[in-house]
């Protein structure tokens, strides 16, 4: 059901005092800011409060982690852009998908979105504590595909076990939340938390597996730089793998999509 006039204002208020509050903390920039407002809007409208909590839920324990020991990832080379500040296309990567399951339980209804909608968040939510801790290993990453494989921190499909159980307790955090919330009546909490951090981790673990795969990795010419960013230095990077256009936000929306899919078919089997 649509909201009222009135319920509009309110949401639209909410979701701007939420992405002024982050924009002034530094941990998007303005056109995150953007990109951030339209994504909880229509969560709100699409889903309602305990949906648009959730994805705070999502935001808060990301961002923190994404600034945890900063310093240190940044001298390694693969700390988040910016300080950390996140953009549109990073908003949109990781929270696109619950967006449009939002707009699917608004149109049909039904509840099973909410499955759909729990495990976007819960693998955006385990593939970014997955790389912020993972990072922060004392052990050398392993290539997912070959996991006799020593890869370097930072590299694409590279996982740690630090990591994973970094990916499965976040994970487990949304499923948690969904419980206490009480978003999906069709079945027992149990069964829910377990649907949801199942989810999660599949999207965390299919992220992986995409990064080591498809995902573009180039050579920056002008410093010798192996990256995952189109530009480097200012300049296009010579793709060495992986298909043109799909960088890591790609990957990511890719997972959400993943994971929610992983989550709904895991609640038509259980229920």
């Amino acid at each position: 059901m649509l909201p009222s006039i009135m319920e509009a204002i309110v949401y639209f208020v909410v979701v701007a005092a939420f992405g002024l509050i982050a924009l002034k903390a530094k941990t998007i920039d303005f056109w995150g800011f953007v990109a951030s407002i339209f994504i909880g809007y229509v969560i709100l409208i699409g889903g309602g409060w305990y949906w648009f909590l959730i994805m705070l839920i999502f935001f808060v324990i990301t961002t923190q982690f994404t600034k945890f020991k900063y310093s240190y990832k940044e001298m390694l080379g693969f700390a988040q852009e910016k300080g950390g500040v996140r953009s549109w296309p990073n908003v949109l990567a990781n929270g696109g998908a619950a967006a449009i399951f939002s707009i699917m339980e608004l149109r049909f209804g039904g509840g099973i979105y909410a499955v759909a909608f729990l495990g976007a968040v819960a693998s955006a939510t385990a593939d970014t504590l997955a790389t912020e801790i993972g990072l922060l290993s004392k052990r050398e990453p392993r290539l997912i595909i070959n996991l006799k494989k020593i890869v370097t921190a930072g590299t694409s499909g590279g996982v740690t076990l630090v990591g994973t159980l970094a990916a499965l307790f976040a994970s487990f955090i949304i499923g948690i939340t969904a419980m206490i919330f009480n978003i999906i009546t069709e079945a027992s909490p149990i069964k829910i938390l377990a649907i949801v951090t199942l989810g999660g981790i599949t999207g965390s673990i299919m992220d992986s597996i995409l990064g080591a795969t498809i995902q573009r990795i180039g050579l920056c010419e002008k410093c010798g730089k192996i990256t995952e960013n189109l530009k480097h230095c200012g300049k296009l990077t010579k793709k060495l793998k992986g298909i043109g256009f799909v960088d890591n936000n790609v990957v990511n929306f890719l997972s959400t999509i993943i994971g929610a899919l992983i989550a709904l078919a895991l609640f038509i089997i259980i229920i």
